[in-house]
């Protein structure tokens, strides 16, 4: 099998199996629901053997402004009076209209049927500082809980409580927000699963994610070596700029690898950090598939389109996190702006019948799907397992197949244009070959005429048949000449066709005669070549050249044939 076969059956094995992972992602076979119904809930052990994992769905107890705790720190569950209802999912208090910064109590029961098997509460993401009791005992602490937003203190990790093996469970989760336009909660799915289930099915989580967003990095390191080693194409760069920013974002958001290496990072850099990914990614995406399909934009429409995330990087460093979260939705519209524009260019490259436009169009629908459902998740306005990192490496693994492809097809357009330039050279050699020729014999065509003029002069004097033959002999060795001048204009004119069609598209003004004697400038000729080529004065030939300049706009200190030469 040759191995270009290979490669095609190895691709299409991969990209299936991405697929296959991805839609796994999208939608869980597994899931079922712990509901709870004004803040009760009921656990059965076939629950939790038959599905694993238990996502909390329902209305729990909340109370605005109260925790269980007095002055002094001591658990006192009277002090939690007036009970609202919170939804979960989506448990966060800002879908209450309560005021995105403060604090409160998530309050919840859980009636076990066995307690043979210890269960544990996974908190996907909390959106601010939490700490967990269970029948009024802590179990758990996330960042630093306080009252005061200068103390609050937020924390990056999921938050992971093993449960006690008790009948009843009163649970409280005790928060304080001060950094998110949302409020303080729990915006993700939460979930109820026998401890040993989670831990293994979080390990192989953890691996895949890891070994995600390694691939995704090193696609980019491989497009910046092919940039700085083999192509200096541009979108090269710029991909693989994106892909190490954008996998970069991925260890930020999955945030379980990133603490194995830096287990002292802060929430606040750790979201920092998010946002500029997010927003470096779409000036680089934007700025991929402008150099990919290059020519349709002006450089005003790019710097405006590149300048835009940058700003948004700035204003994410040096303003507080509460505010750098309100800028989200103003970067998701730009986000949205930046993949119709993509959608755009790739269109206009179909219709100009551009190499790969239609493998680039399904891609970037592809990268769509993928982006908007990350944007929905983070506008908390659905819930799904979605792996995102995954449907990014589907995008990743399959541009770069083309990226190798779009190069090796112009590496191909560019040997035949090196093969046809060569072709064109060696014709043009030829025929200043006989160019010159031509014009070393055009001064015995001058003395020819000369001699005809003696003739007929003499003829006055003397009406001889001799002297008629040698008129006639003139007259055909004129005619045999004007011929080759006539074939010689003819073959610089097709071999100057596609550059004498660029520079009638750069100077519509210019006339025939401009343009012929443009075209005898370009390969080489003097003013005395090109007045004897046009049987003209050196005089009409310095006035033409004085016209094309002017028509070319040209400044005083700007040489005409340095110009021509290399348009």
């Amino acid at each position: 099998m040759k191995f270009g076969l290979w490669r095609f059956y190895f691709f299409k094995r991969l990209l299936s199996s991405l697929v296959f992972f991805l839609l796994l992602g999208c939608v869980s076979s597994n899931q079922d629901f712990a509901i709870l119904k004004e803040g009760q809930m009921e656990i059965t052990t076939n629950q939790l053997h038959k599905n694993k994992s238990l996502v909390i769905k329902g209305n729990s107890l909340f109370y605005w402004k109260q925790w269980p705790l007095d002055e002094q720190g001591v658990f006192t569950k009277e002090l939690l009076t007036n009970p609202d209802t919170i939804k979960w999912p989506i448990s966060v208090w800002g879908k209450k209209d309560y005021p995105p910064k403060g604090f409160g109590t998530f309050r919840f029961f859980i009636k076990q049927e066995h307690t043979d098997n210890q269960i544990v509460f996974n908190l996907s993401r909390v959106l601010g500082a939490a700490e967990v009791w269970v029948n009024g005992k802590k179990y758990a602490t996330h960042g630093t809980l306080s009252k005061k937003s200068n103390t609050s203190q937020d924390a990056i990790p999921a938050l992971t409580v093993e449960m006690p093996k008790e009948d009843i469970l009163d649970i409280m989760l005790l928060v304080s927000s001060f950094n998110s336009r949302h409020g303080g909660g729990f915006p993700l799915q939460n979930t109820i699963t026998e401890k040993e289930s989670f831990y293994k099915t979080k390990e192989r989580r953890s691996a895949l994610e890891i070994l995600v967003t390694f691939l995704i990095l090193m696609f980019g390191v491989f497009q910046i070596i092919t940039y700085t080693n083999f192509r200096k194409e541009k979108y090269f760069l710029y991909f693989g700029l994106f892909c190490l920013v954008g996998g970069s974002r991925q260890l930020f958001v999955g945030d379980t690898f990133i603490l194995k290496l830096f287990p002292e990072m802060s929430f606040e850099l750790c979201q920092r950090l998010r946002y500029v990914c997010y927003y470096g990614g779409l000036a680089l995406i934007f700025l991929y598939h402008h150099h990919l399909f290059y020519g349709y934009f002006s450089k005003k429409v790019v710097l405006f389109l590149t300048l835009v995330p940058c700003l948004g990087v700035i204003y994410v460093i040096t303003s507080s996190i509460f505010y750098a979260t309100y800028s989200a939705p103003i970067f998701h519209f730009f986000g949205f702006l930046f993949l119709l524009i993509g959608f755009w260019l790739i269109i206009k490259a179909l219709k100009d019948k551009r190499p790969f436009a239609k493998f680039i169009l399904l891609n970037l629908i592809f990268l769509t799907i993928t982006f908007t459902n990350d944007i929905l998740n983070g506008m908390l306005v659905i819930q799904t397992t979605f792996l995102v990192n995954i449907g990014l490496l589907t995008y990743v693994a399959f541009q770069t197949y083309l990226n190798q492809r779009i190069r090796k097809e112009k590496e191909l357009e560019l040997q035949n244009m090196t093969l046809e330039i060569k072709n064109m050279s060696e014709q043009i050699l030829n025929n200043e070959t006989r160019i010159s020729k031509l014009l070393h014999e055009s001064y015995y065509h001058f003395k020819s005429k000369k001699e005809l003029v003696n003739n007929l002069t003499k003829i006055k004097q003397e009406d001889t048949t001799e002297s008629i033959n040698n008129i006639l002999k003139s007259l055909s060795s004129e005619l045999v000449e004007d011929n080759q001048l006539n074939t010689i204009k003819s073959d610089i004119e097709i071999l100057n066709y596609q550059y004498l069609q660029q520079l009638k598209a750069k100077a519509p003004i210019l006339t025939e005669t401009d343009l012929e004697i443009c075209s005898y400038i370009y390969i080489g000729l003097n003013r005395n070549e090109i007045a004897r080529l046009r049987s003209t004065t050196i005089e009409a030939i310095r006035k033409s050249r004085y016209r094309i300049r002017k028509k070319l706009e040209l400044d005083i200190d700007e040489n005409l044939e340095d110009y021509l030469k290399n348009l």
